[in-house]
């Protein structure tokens, strides 16, 4: 976890999940597809498709990092962030988003129960304030974003979330 509290105050993960702005949210965003799911022909590869939002992010104002292939990708809201620019940045990208988000792949069933798993993983590994999805988002309250156990529970639950190869 990092040691700046405003910059930890919200973070969106890359994995499946629709987008909801809000200061304390951890979104996963793994740019995991359904199958049946039309994307457009460039963004077949999840990391090439994550790359593309973060490229189109940038370009809409945000500060946004290229995310490391095959780790999906992390995006960090402090507490002062203008959540109207986020919401406009994530709409103008969409056709780019990770499965859920505002118009991005449709949501993929089976994610709900990994989603669960990886909730329960978190609690297991001493994060016990980490709640369960509701509606394909995992939200979380500044006692689970700052349990001291968060990184290394993190580390330790991270190959449930990963995007299948």
């Amino acid at each position: 976890m990092a040691a700046n509290a405003a910059e930890t105050a919200s973070r969106v993960r890359c994995c499946p999940m629709r987008i909801v702005t809000c200061v304390t949210l951890v979104l996963l965003l793994c740019g995991c597809a359904s199958a049946g799911t039309p994307e457009p022909a460039a963004s077949a590869d999840p990391d090439a498709r994550n790359l593309k939002f973060a490229a189109c992010l940038r370009e809409q104002g945000l500060d946004v990092p290229d995310p490391e292939p095959g780790k999906g990708m992390t995006l960090k809201f402090g507490p002062g962030s203008d959540q109207q620019k986020v919401q406009a940045a994530m709409e103008a990208c969409r056709e780019w988003a990770p499965q859920g988000i505002a118009g991005g792949a449709a949501p993929d069933p089976s994610r709900d129960a990994t989603m669960r798993d990886y909730a329960r993983c978190m609690r297991d590994n001493g994060v016990a304030a980490f709640p369960d999805p509701e509606g394909g988002l995992i939200r979380l309250n500044g006692d689970a974003a700052e349990d001291p156990d968060f990184t290394t529970a993190e580390k330790a639950c991270a190959s449930l979330m990963r995007a299948p190869r």
